[in-house]
């Protein structure tokens, strides 16, 4: 009888319910938003006061936004707002992972430990506490890969209607992800399960179904006044400085970098190859970032899987697998080369594609250990690899920053109307309720902003090295009167003084 309900559970809805227990928690347990949350509720608030327009203007890819904006209208907050989305696309990501695993190898035991996998997989568990528009990108990737499979194995058209539909909708939120629809239907002419002709019936099918979709997209916006290519080019116009500045480089910054990195003597000779050196490096960045997107516990079982080649997939499975890879890997470089900079969370998607894997190794090591003399050893180990992800993934041994709570609850109190507000911090300025654009603080605060600074205004100052040499020279000094420091006056993280005259 146990053994016909174990049969029965469908352990993708158990990791949804889980998925959706811990996004509930971790919402709650939540110390300070991450800085990209005040941006993002920063250009909802817009939406929801000055229309969609307006939010553009403010903010290149309003989809994100334009969707916590509709959520909040159910009586949330916008913070609150954003969570749950979050955490309804964490539950879709859940719940495709383990399909597609599935897929991979349809196994009751794997299954499972494509749930547990997931559910404690640390690099993503971190995004839990984050509000972040990459999440619904790499949940509805996932799942246009579990149709494109389904396709590949069953094809039902529903699922490239499904398939091109879920880019589609994830390019709402980041729009490159609308380039997966041009470059993975090509995996179907590497299946070789059809003929030739029948291979290229399917791709120009896939290629029709998503230029289809995409001309109705472009129909239906222009009916609602919004139009997609002007859009696009506001997104593209923000890397127009990096862009230019690496196909026409300052040559004063160039010689600087050179000499910075070469020496003096050395710069002149190498300067012709900084280009070469500095994709380099870039490229050195973008396997660190993989390496911490994928992490260690993960990383190292992958290792094993590969050298003693555990990894057998169909084919016709493993090719569309491959080539989202390969389509990820070039976005991200893509990214890194332009920017000069990547974040663990554009690797993510890379990271996710490549722990598919990580329960069909499990699965072997396991099997392996069933008939081995070393079982209950192998077993403690597993246990203790499940339970070192679980305690990296919930357990938290950051400082908390409750004292950024303290110190805009004193500028509130100790503050009247007229009394204005100069921080590098986004949440004080949130908190504090005088400063309407929050989320375009900055990091650093300048001379001349301290200068301009009205007569008994507050500055409260998150201190890091710049801002301490900031506040200690001769031109800025006498302009400061010291009021409080935060968590206390040994540890001064963040210090408020006021504007006084000269």
């Amino acid at each position: 009888m146990n053994k016909n309900i174990w049969q029965k559970i469908d352990i993708r809805v158990v990791a949804v319910g889980l998925s959706l227990l811990a996004s509930f928690f971790s919402a709650f347990s939540t110390n300070i938003p991450n800085d990209d949350a005040y941006a993002y509720v920063r250009t909802a608030e817009i939406v929801l006061s000055d229309g969609v327009n307006a939010a553009m203007q403010h903010y290149a890819w309003v989809g994100y936004s334009l969707l916590i904006a509709l959520v909040s209208q159910l009586g949330l907050n916008l913070f609150l707002a954003a969570y749950l989305i979050n955490a309804l696309f964490h539950s879709l990501l859940v719940y495709s992972f383990i399909s597609i695993v599935k897929l991979l190898k349809n196994s009751k035991i794997v299954t499972l430990l494509a749930a547990i996998c997931v559910l404690l997989y640390p690099p993503l568990n971190e995004f839990r506490y984050e509000i972040v528009r990459d999440i619904a990108v790499w949940a509805l990737t996932l799942f246009a890969l579990w149709h494109f499979l389904l396709f590949n194995k069953l094809h039902q058209l529903q699922n490239l209607f499904v398939f091109s539909g879920s880019l589609l909708f994830a390019s709402f939120f980041r729009p490159e992800a609308a380039i997966y629809l041009f470059s993975v239907p090509f995996a179907l002419l590497f299946d070789t399960l059809y003929s030739k002709k029948e291979r290229y019936k399917q791709l120009l099918l896939s290629l029709g179904i998503n230029f289809g979709l995409i001309g109705l997209l472009i129909l239906a916006l222009s009916i609602k006044g919004l139009n997609i290519f002007l859009l696009l080019s506001d997104f593209i116009s923000v890397y127009d400085p990096f862009i230019n500045n690496n196909l026409n480089p300052n040559a004063i910054s160039t010689s600087a970098i050179s000499s910075e990195i070469f020496g003096e003597h050395a710069a002149s000779y190498s300067e012709p190859y900084l280009a070469l050196f500095l994709t380099s490096g870039l490229f050195a960045i973008l396997i660190v970032k993989l390496f911490e997107g994928i992490g260690g516990p993960f990383f190292w079982v992958l290792l094993y899987g590969s050298l003693k080649r555990l990894i057998k997939v169909e084919r016709n499975i493993l090719i569309p697998v491959l080539f989202f890879l390969l389509t990820n890997i070039l976005i991200v470089f893509g990214f890194i080369l332009v920017t000069r900079y990547v974040s663990t969370r554009y690797s993510m998607l890379f990271c996710l594609l490549l722990a598919l894997f990580v329960p069909l190794i499990l699965d072997y090591i396991i099997s392996a250990l069933e008939n081995s003399a070393h079982r209950n050893v192998g077993m403690r180990v597993l246990i203790l690899f499940f339970g070192y992800c679980a305690f990296d993934s919930f357990i938290s041994f950051g400082i908390s920053k409750d004292f950024v709570h303290d110190s805009a609850d004193w500028v509130i109190t100790e503050s009247d109307v007229d009394t204005g507000l100069l921080t590098n911090n986004q949440t004080i300025a949130y908190n504090s309720g005088k400063i309407d654009n929050y989320d375009q603080i900055g990091r650093f605060l300048s001379e001349q902003e301290i200068i301009n600074a009205g007569y008994n205004d507050f500055i409260a100052i998150e201190m890091h090295y710049e801002m301490t040499e900031l506040v200690e020279r001769a031109t800025i000094k006498p302009l400061l009167k010291f009021r409080v420091a935060f968590p206390s006056i040994e540890e001064q993280r963040i210090i408020i003084y006021q504007r006084i005259a000269h």
